[in-house]
Formats: structure tokens, C-alpha cells, sequence
């Protein structure tokens, strides 16, 4: 999955979730803490046009082509007007823009009254940074001329954000290097006008500067060379996860060998453009050593003859134990391992039979569309663990699910009224996971059936408990223990 960052165009359009708002005019940035606290959005009517303060906590997502808000059309005509003598109320901070004073107090909204006289014009040569008394808001936009410490050295043309509004940097057109578009990082700037930025490098630096290509495309690429590995295709390909961040790859998953691991941070190296490659891929090899020690460490399983094998991280016991309570800790001690993603225990004990089908290892994906055998009811919007095995037990479903008040004995699913529901569905009602969707083997109706998300006694994992590949902490619940 590649999760873009925030790539802002002055002049896009600022979309609201029911239409077109208007047209973006600029950021407000906070340079000491290096990020955007307001988007001023243009809105031209028949006779005059007027400019909205939008707080960047309703910017939804951004690309070079549009800023999406998560605000409704008639919420952002309810925003504040900005105008030249007003002061952007937002964080408990003083700020200058020109001659216009600004504050930003947090999540609360955006307010905006009369400026305050402060004495002072203008953004203040060379304290860009602010001091221990002063801070000091810029706008920052397309077309800004660029110069280094020894002279010009091009124009910005996108402002690059991570998806919280921090600041990372500036594509530069560079003059001096026709058709090269550069990504200037934002601790190179030393001072910012209304119509320079001023780095504090000198020209030769900008050699080392990456080429700009949207994090997406790059993605792209990388994905596609790691297909074109044909030892990776036929092996671990769908196993490895990917984003992208300001260039930067990161490669998540499980793989069976040292080699592959490497073949995937070569064939990610290969990609014009990828600045660095963080190889985060975990070895089946290396998880069975680290499993077997752990067993090996205890007391109570280390006598035991239990052999451990692995498939991209699913953790698979086998051997004869002694009783029941040594096959269950040898399970938990192998759910310990922070790198597994499941444990299959397949472990031998008298009177102990083992249920293979029980321990099917699913992993439903977080946002992935689920089907019942007769309609789609939603997506999967969390996840149920069970920490002793760190196997998927059940999953949420947030959806439109028949309403079963009004099932009528003869009547299709598709005529009968439906609810919003977030609904616990057990794994056992998976019949096959896919890349796009979960395929389940109940009806709707039976779906209907299943405990609401509120009825169910479940709790967030305790804080620092690493969940399995590819979840994160917050897509999990567990069953609270009694």
C-alpha cells in the first residue's frame, strides 16, 4: 500500500465532501514548529470574491490536483471571512504575516477579530524561526522565487505536507537546471517573503537534491519491480507490504529467505527516484530461531519435543508434549514473539485432539469490502486478536445490513430495508480473503444475526503491544478476559 503525502498546489481546488468550495490562495504556516495551521481558500462570486480560513484540521487529503476537506459545503461557508486587519485566533501563539497578526488555538476552530497593535511591519529580516518572545506565521505559495546564499536558483511550485500538516519541504523548478524538478527540504529554508524563499545552502548543494515524483507513482514502480523480480513472483511477492513517503520506501511483511529479503531492498533500490530504502521484512528463517529460543528458555517446554516451523511469519508447532497446559504455553510463548503474525498448534497431548480447522489463520484487510453469498454489507473497519495466539478470532463490519424487524418470510434481501450497523462478525464465517475483499459463507440476513459492535465486550490492546503484520495497534481489539 502506498500512503502519500500531501503534495499542495496554490491555485487547486479546494473540494468540500458535497461540491467544489473554491480555489486554494495560501497556507499559513507556523515555521517554529514547522507546519500549516490554516489553508486560506478563494471563493469568487459575481461581483467580488472573498477568502474562507479554513482550519488544517479539515483538510482531508491533497494532491497536485485538488485539497480534499472533510467538511461539508455549508460548514466551510460557515468558516470565518479572513480580511487584512483580522487576527486568526488557533494556538495560544503570536504570529506576523506582513501587517496582519495572527494566533492559532489548536482543534478548537479557527476565530478571527480585530488584530492587536503590535509596532511591527512586515516579516522581520532573519528571524524566520522566531525568537524565545516572537513567532512569526508566512504564507507560503506557488511561484515564490528561490534563491541560494549566492544567487537564484528557481521557483516553487508545490508545497509537500506529511497527512498531519507538517511541513517537509518545497518542489523547486530549478532555472539553473532546466526541466529538473527538485525537492528542497525545509530545513534548508532560512527566511521567507511574500515573494522569495531564501536557503541557506549554496548553489552547488542542489546536485544532491532528489527529483520530485509523487510519492503514488513511485510506489508504482517499486511494486512493479518487485513483480519483474521473478524469484520474488513466484515466492513471496504478495506477502511484502510497500509505502512511500517523500521518497522514502518502506518494505513491511514476511519473506521465507535472507536472500529474498535482499532481493526486494535491491529491486526497491533500482527505482530512479527512491531516496531510501527502510527494509523492515522479517525472515521466516530468523522468526523459527527466535520462537525456539523462547521455548527453550522455559522451564516448563524446554524438555519437550516440539519442532517449529514457519510460513511467512504464521508460526507452526508440531511434536508430542506432555499435557494440555504444556501445548498451551508453548502456543503463548510463541505469541510472545512481537514478529509473529499467527501461531498454528499442532502440538500432540494425550487426550487433546487438535482442530486444524479452527486455527485457519485469516487476516482480513482494515477498508477491504466484505460479501456475504447474497450482497456487499460494508467494510472491515477493525479487527478482534486473540493475544494468546495473535490469530484474527472475529472482525467489525461497518455497513448497510438488512434490517431484520421488517424480513418478511418470503422476501429478497434486496427489498427488505437496511441499517447502519458495525457489526462482529466471526472468522469462521470467512470462507476466502482476497487482496480487494472478504468473501463470506453466510447470507446477509444471517450476517444480520451477529452481536453490534457496542454489545460485545471488548478492549483496545494495552499501549506498546506490537500487533501482527500488516494491522496497526489502533485497527485492533481484544476480548477482555474474565
Amino acid at each position: 500500500m502506498v500512503e502519500p503525502r500531501w503534495e499542495v498546489k496554490i491555485g487547486s481546488p479546494v473540494m468540500a465532501t458535497d461540491g467544489e468550495y473554491g480555489r486554494l490562495d495560501a497556507l499559513v504556516l507556523d515555521p517554529r514548529r514547522e507546519r500549516v495551521v490554516a489553508l486560506l481558500v478563494r471563493r469568487h462570486g459575481l461581483l467580488f470574491s472573498w477568502i474562507a480560513v479554513v482550519p488544517e484540521a479539515a483538510v482531508s487529503s491533497a494532491t497536485e490536483n485538488e485539497v480534499q476537506l472533510k467538511i461539508s459545503l455549508e460548514q466551510v461557508q460557515a468558516l470565518p471571512e479572513y480580511q487584512p486587519d483580522s487576527a486568526l485566533v488557533a494556538d495560544d501563539s503570536e504570529y506576523e504575516l506582513d501587517d496582519k497578526s495572527f494566533a492559532v488555538r489548536g482543534t478548537q476552530g479557527i476565530q478571527v477579530g480585530r488584530a492587536p497593535t503590535s509596532g511591527k511591519a512586515g516579516l522581520l529580516e532573519g528571524q524566520l524561526a522566531g525568537s524565545e518572545t516572537e513567532q512569526f506565521a508566512i504564507r507560503l505559495r506557488s511561484g515564490q522565487q528561490v534563491f541560494c546564499r549566492d544567487g537564484h536558483a528557481g521557483s516553487v511550485s508545490l508545497i509537500l505536507l506529511d497527512p498531519w500538516g507538517q511541513v517537509k519541504g518545497f518542489v523547486m523548478h530549478s532555472g539553473h537546471l532546466p526541466g529538473r524538478d527538485l525537492i528542497v527540504p525545509v530545513e534548508w529554508v532560512h527566511e521567507v517573503d511574500a515573494e522569495n524563499v531564501y536557503l541557506v545552502m549554496e548553489e552547488y548543494a542542489l546536485l544532491s537534491l532528489p527529483d520530485y515524483g509523487p510519492d503514488i507513482d513511485l510506489g508504482a514502480e517499486v511494486d512493479k519491480a518487485l513483480w519483474d523480480d521473478e524469484s520474488l513472483r513466484d515466492t513471496d511477492y504478495h506477502e511484502i507490504g510497500l509505502t512511500v513517503q517523500d521518497g522514502i520506501v518502506s518494505l513491511r511483511g514476511h519473506v521465507a529467505t535472507l536472500l529474498n529479503k535482499n532481493r526486494a531492498e535491491e529491486a526497491a533500490r533500482s527505482v530512479a527516484g527512491v531516496l531510501r530504502v527502510e527494509n523492515h521484512l522479517v525472515v521466516d528463517d530468523e522468526l523459527v530461531i527466535d520462537v525456539a529460543q523462547a521455548l527453550g528458555r522455559d522451564q516448563r517446554t524446554c524438555p519437550e519435543m516440539i519442532y517449529v516451523g514457519a510460513q511467512n511469519g504464521i508460526i507452526i508447532l508440531n511434536g508430542q508434549v506432555t499435557n494440555t497446559a504444556v501445548r498451551d504455553v508453548a502456543e503463548e510463548l510463541a505469541a510472545s514473539v512481537p514478529q509473529v503474525r499467527g501461531v498454528v498448534n499442532h502440538l500432540q497431548a494425550p487426550q487433546a485432539p487438535v482442530d486444524s480447522e479452527e486455527q485457519k489463520v485469516l487476516q482480513p484487510s482494515i477498508g477491504r469490502k466484505i460479501h456475504a453469498t447474497d450482497l456487499t454489507l460494508g467494510i472491515v473497519e477493525r479487527v478482534i486478536i486473540n493475544p494468546h495466539n495473535r490469530r484474527v478470532t472475529a472482525f467489525v463490519a461497518h455497513g448497510k445490513f438488512p434490517d431484520l424487524r421488517y424480513a418478511g418470510k418470503h422476501m429478497s434481501p434486496f427489498d427488505i430495508p437496511q441499517q447502519e450497523r458495525w457489526v462482529v462478525i466471526p472468522i469462521w464465517a470467512v470462507h476466502h480473503v482476497t487482496e480487494s475483499s472478504v468473501i463470506l459463507n453466510v447470507t446477509s440476513l444471517e450476517a444480520s444475526r451477529y452481536q453490534d459492535l457496542g454489545s460485545t465486550d471488548l478492549v483496545v490492546p494495552p499501549a506498546g503491544w506490537q500487533p501482527p503484520y500488516p494491522y496497526h495497534w489502533d485497527e485492533v481489539l481484544f476480548v477482555r478476559e474474565k
